[in-house]
């Protein structure tokens, strides 16, 4: 409907929920915030493939208008692991 917006909070608990259940990315050390419907996710993730999940996934979320991703990489992952150079 015209005008409609859903609210922070829903859209929220929808991304987490997403990330939660997501087979390939742990989502334990993510933190997910939304702010008029543009998603802000920062932490730490496992692989860069990871990475790139946890923003797609955020951005399939019905009422998402952008995704800002700050999420690093954890210290002593491996940085080719999960971009197509698996050893």
């Amino acid at each position: 409907p015209k005008g409609y917006q859903r609210s922070n909070d829903r859209i929220r608990e929808d991304v987490c929920d997403r990330l939660t259940q997501h087979g390939q990315v742990d989502a334990s050390d993510i933190d997910v915030q939304v702010q008029e419907g543009e998603v802000t996710l920062s932490g730490t993730v496992d692989t860069r493939q990871a990475k790139r999940l946890a923003e797609d996934t955020a951005f399939s979320v019905s009422g998402v208008r952008d995704v800002h991703n700050q999420l690093r990489v954890a210290n002593g992952a491996d940085p080719l692991r999960g971009a197509g150079f698996d050893r």
